[in-house]
């Protein structure tokens, strides 16, 4: 009985082992066994190839689909063992063609597609070809490094309106409605420079000595650089202690205050002969209560200081400086 059992149960494990085989080769059969796998970088030294300059760009969620539309997988960026961005997707072991796209939103809001230009990678997979690797370079200003007191400015020009930039909205037909100039930390000397602004429409000026250099850097979208003279920047960004009182009858006297600036050095030269909006500088200030951080002056495209959206000039010119800097 016992003898007779042992071979019952010695049947029925191996009935059954032979389904759990069958079954299994059924899965290995159409298992995912081909895959397309990806790294994202963020473009640091800003020359459009991927180099051991640039970093990787982490948590970027992602989709590839098949062309046809019945095959779509999601997927996270995690970081490898090296340090890099990395994403693989498992695909069904069946010729098709495949294109992946980054959720734009999990990238930063100013990110540039670099490689390739477009937010679009298509692939295919065959059974010669079961993989596919993509490699990404998006541009954007967490990209950059913060770089100080490695650049300085001369400067001077006028802005007629942050809306037409017309002579027209001359400040009652009389002139610009700003005036502005001096230069930033000359020579890379640290915490000097000269600056002014006038503001003709509301009879202020402002003025700062003692100019401290918050970063230099590259405009996303546009050629990395400065032209004449030749730099690896084209923006700079300063601020520090300043003055900012009444003129021409206005009594108004704010005493110190604060400031965030940043000039654009787009084309040369700055406003005049340029191709177009995109090609001619830009300039912005915040003027500000130190304690309440109420904005007493502003020159900005939308008005609001915190964008950070600065206007294009109609006259002047910005110069970024480079000599002696990387000496």
């Amino acid at each position: 009985m016992f003898t007779r059992g042992v071979r019952i149960f010695f049947v029925v494990f191996m009935l059954l082992s032979g389904l759990t085989i069958m079954q299994m080769t059924i899965s290995i059969d159409n298992a995912y066994a081909w895959y397309g796998d990806g790294f994202i970088w963020c473009d640091v030294n800003q020359n459009g190839e991927i180099d051991e300059e640039d970093t990787p760009l982490m948590d970027v969620e992602l989709t590839t689909s098949n062309l046809s539309g019945t095959y779509s997988h999601w997927a996270r960026t995690h970081t490898d063992p090296d340090g890099s961005s990395h994403y693989s997707i498992l695909l069904p072991d069946v010729d098709d063609q495949y294109v992946t796209i980054l959720d734009e939103s999990t990238l930063p809001s100013d990110a540039v597609f670099i490689i390739p230009d477009v937010n679009e990678y298509y692939f295919e997979i065959t059974s010669n070809h079961k993989d596919d690797r993509a490699y990404w370079l998006i541009d954007s200003e967490i990209c950059h490094p913060v770089v100080e007191g490695q650049c300085w400015l001369t400067a001077g020009g006028v802005k007629f309106s942050t809306l037409t930039g017309t002579m027209v909205d001359e400040f009652k037909g009389n002139g610009p409605m700003h005036n502005w100039g001096g230069n930033v930390n000359p020579a890379c000397a640290p915490n000097k420079g000269h600056w002014n602004h006038i503001a003709h429409k509301d009879n202020l000026h402002f003025q700062a000595t003692d100019i401290e250099v918050i970063q230099c850097g590259n405009v996303p979208g546009i050629e990395p650089g400065s032209e004449s003279p030749v730099t690896p920047f084209n923006f700079i960004e300063f601020t520090g202690p300043a003055t900012l009182k009444g003129i021409k009858g206005n009594k108004d006297d704010f005493g110190s205050v604060c400031y965030f600036a940043r000039a654009e050095d787009r084309n040369e030269p700055g406003s005049h002969g340029a191709k177009d909006g995109n090609d001619i500088d830009r300039y912005f200030l915040d003027v500000f209560d130190c304690d309440s951080g109420e904005t007493l002056l502003l020159v900005d495209i939308d008005g609001d200081p915190i964008s950070v959206d600065p206007v294009t000039i109609t006259g002047g010119n910005m110069q970024m400086h480079w000599k002696p800097c990387d000496n």
